[in-house]
């Protein structure tokens, strides 16, 4: 599979997934081929536990980093 940088990976499975385009025509409208665009999207539905995972530790990385922020700001106008 050709590699292709993150960015357009999700743009790609967005016109896929949430347009409901055709595969030849997102393939056609990026510079890739059919297969790319299929390959794709297939993996990304066979990770959602993975993409789950990391958005879980994001949200709780903010949620510490915002605590900590509110924490100062505490100090800050006492």
């Amino acid at each position: 599979m050709t590699v292709i940088n993150h960015n357009l990976n999700l743009s790609i499975i967005h016109e896929v997934k949430n347009n409901g385009r055709l595969l030849s025509d997102v393939a056609r409208q990026y510079g890739v081929s059919t297969k790319v665009v299929y390959q794709l999207v297939r993996q990304n539905e066979q990770q959602p536990t993975n993409r789950s995972m990391v958005l879980k530790s994001e949200i709780a990385q903010l949620r510490i980093k915002i605590k900590q922020l509110t924490q100062e700001l505490t100090l800050i106008t006492q």
